[in-house]
């Protein structure tokens, strides 16, 4: 699975004597300025994520349906983004968990699925006798479903428990589709999650980090 890291090869954001002074640096030096570099991007980051925008300052693609958390929240906690490899030379910021780190690259760059309804039955695994769901069961009675029950005159209104033991769960989907007016659901449809960008940093934002960090390593001392 592709994921997005965050790359950094300090010597591409410093001048010739910022790049001089770097190369002085022992191993275990560079390794560190690598390393507080990479924790700073990972902090800008998260204040990206709290602030639902992207490192340019544009605001996040928003959901369809509202929810109270922050999209990405859960990707950018310090347990799961962080630095997955450290030379004297390069440093990455990434997720070592390869599912993570595949959904990250989905919010990071969009992405486009196509689905089927097949599909959603194999993965669900529908079987033809299994009960509607409680989702399904308050929907119906929602949408005014009756019923003709033992011991009572004309239509009533039935339970969710009764609803849920004698209706099965693709009955309950063709009645809630009648009860609505809508025509069967497609045989295929494209799932689309838009671009937001939240890992990163612009270029003179990188270059003023990784000074600040090689000169605080500089004036430190050993």
């Amino acid at each position: 699975m592709a994921r997005p890291e965050l790359t950094c090869d300090v010597r591409g954001y410093l001048d010739a004597r910022a790049q001089l002074a770097l190369l002085n640096l022992p191993p275990q030096l560079r390794r560190r300025l690598l390393n507080r570099a990479l924790v700073r991007a990972r902090a800008m980051t998260r204040r990206n994520v709290a602030g639902q925008q992207t490192p340019a300052g544009e605001a996040f693609a928003p959901r369809k349906r509202k929810a109270r958390r922050k999209m990405l929240s859960g990707l950018v906690k310090p347990k799961h983004l962080n630095v997955t490899q450290l030379t004297p030379d390069q440093g990455v910021l990434g997720w070592r968990n390869p599912l993570m780190g595949h959904i990250a690259r989905q919010h990071q760059d969009g992405y486009v699925e196509r689905r089927t309804a097949a599909q959603m039955r194999r993965w669900n695994r529908v079987q033809p006798s299994q009960a509607c769901t409680e989702k399904q069961a308050k929907r119906l009675r929602r949408l005014g479903f009756r019923v003709r029950q033992k011991g009572r005159r004309g239509l009533s209104r039935p339970s969710v428990a009764w609803i849920q033991q004698h209706v099965q769960f693709q009955q309950a989907g063709l009645l809630i589709r009648v009860l609505k007016n809508e025509q069967p659901g497609p045989s295929s449809w494209e799932i689309v999650l838009p671009r937001r960008e939240f890992l990163g940093l612009p270029q003179q934002d990188t270059g003023r980090l990784v000074a600040q960090v090689l000169d605080q390593i500089l004036n430190s001392p050993r």
